[in-house]
């Protein structure tokens, strides 16, 4: 005979295994379910039990918070950044338009060099225009 007791009381243990990890994971998604509004049947498999709780948070997920500086043009570009909530084009000479913050200066030799050896301290104040 090649069954021995030996298998059949391992069956038995990974029936056991299998239902208490079961109920632990069906407990589980009834409290997930909770926070979210729902309450679950756990007299229920644990598939349908996840198919009703991914459903059910489908349907009530927040909603991302809309970018007040997203907004598309006429050409179809879609894209965020500050002044977008204000009428305006982006002109095709390849300078911003005026509710586009400015490009950076160009970093100077001595200014990389810096960089590059840490020894940078950070933009030097301009002078008053008169």
């Amino acid at each position: 005979m090649y069954v021995t007791e030996a298998m059949i009381a391992s069956m038995e243990d990974m029936m056991r295994n299998a239902s208490d990890m079961e109920k632990h994971i069906k407990a589980m998604m009834e409290t997930e379910a909770r926070m979210h509004g729902l309450e679950l049947d756990s007299r229920h498999n644990a598939r349908d039990m996840w198919d009703k709780l991914n459903e059910h948070m489908a349907n009530h997920a927040p909603a991302a918070p809309a970018d007040p500086m997203m907004h598309t043009h006429d050409d179809g570009m879609e894209h965020s950044h500050p002044g977008g909530d204000v009428a305006h084009t982006h002109d095709d000479n390849g300078l911003p338009s005026d509710v586009e913050p400015p490009a950076p200066a160009p970093m100077t030799e001595a200014e990389q060099v810096a960089l590059e050896r840490g020894t940078a301290t950070g933009p030097e104040p301009e002078e008053p225009k008169t």
